[in-house]
């Protein structure tokens, strides 16, 4: 019986030590101990929902109605054009002395940032961004302005999607007297945009329209990720001048894009643009 005993221990001796062995021997080059390829492209796809708005400093709509087109959409973010802080403005009354981008962030639920291009009516006048999803930080880039007129920037956040999957998101609004200064705010963005790791997506009133310079040198390095309609004024549209571009133009698909419905009723002078689009991150 003793030796029998002995048997079995020394068997079980062997097989815990075997045991111990294997998991201590490090993975192969290339693979997790789960066995999962470490080097393989880890990319995935990832729908959004994007809009961009110029909301004409508030002349034609309150806050409240502003905020229920964007809700009306879900939007995962929102660049806006011609945003007051705290102005005081004889056409614009309804809207006058209200923080615009605080006020729309909190109607809409969304988190907002605000870029100021300058100082007007007693406050301030510039871009800004709505996004659901949390930015880990947000800059003002200034844009070429050779002929010294009126300031111009990208107002660009890196954010993470879900909270954890980061992507950079930008508005901006372009010069609208001088077409070689709008190529040359465009060569900027694009040359910003192309520095960075991960995808990124620019939106915004580029007074621009779709032949002219400024879109084909954002076309040439990005994905246009809107159409072609016109887009103002919204009353009865007649030039395209807002977009919404994905850079690299590989990382993204265009699923579906529309504008606002043209009326004299319209909230804004521009429609605003709304487009579904695929990233690959």
């Amino acid at each position: 019986m003793k030796q029998i005993l002995s048997i079995i221990l020394v068997i079980l001796y062997v097989c815990v030590a075997n045991i111990a062995i294997y998991a201590a021997e490090p993975a192969a080059e290339g693979a997790s101990a789960s066995g999962v390829n470490a080097d393989a492209p880890n990319t995935k796809p990832r729908k959004l929902k994007i809009m961009s708005y110029n909301i004409f400093q508030g002349r034609k709509a309150s806050m409240q109605r502003l905020a229920d087109e964007i809700n009306a959409q879900q939007p995962d973010f929102v660049a806006l054009q011609e945003v007051d802080i705290n102005t005081m403005r004889e056409y614009a009354k309804e809207c006058n002395g209200i923080n615009f981008i605080n006020e729309l962030a909190q109607r809409t639920g969304m988190f907002g940032y605000f870029g100021r291009t300058i100082d007007c009516c007693s406050g301030y006048y510039g871009v800004a961004i709505l996004s659901k999803h949390p930015a880990t930080s947000v800059e003002s880039i200034d844009l070429p302005n050779p002929k010294n007129v009126e300031p111009r920037i990208m107002l660009k956040g890196h954010f993470l999607l879900d909270g954890h999957t980061p992507i950079v998101f930008a508005s901006t609004h372009f010069d609208y007297e001088h077409p070689e200064t709008i190529a040359l705010q465009a060569q900027t963005v694009v040359d910003n945009l192309e520095g960075e790791s991960v995808p990124a997506i620019v939106a915004g009133d580029l007074n621009s329209e779709p032949k002219t310079k400024p879109i084909s040198i954002l076309s040439d390095k990005g994905a246009l990720l809107s159409g072609l309609a016109p887009t103002w004024p919204s009353d009865a549209p007649r030039k395209r001048i807002d977009y919404i571009f994905g850079f690299p133009g590989k990382a993204f698909t265009l699923n579906k894009t529309y504008e606002g419905t043209a009326s004299k009723y319209a909230a804004s002078d521009h429609l605003p643009v709304m487009s579904e689009v695929t990233v690959d991150l």
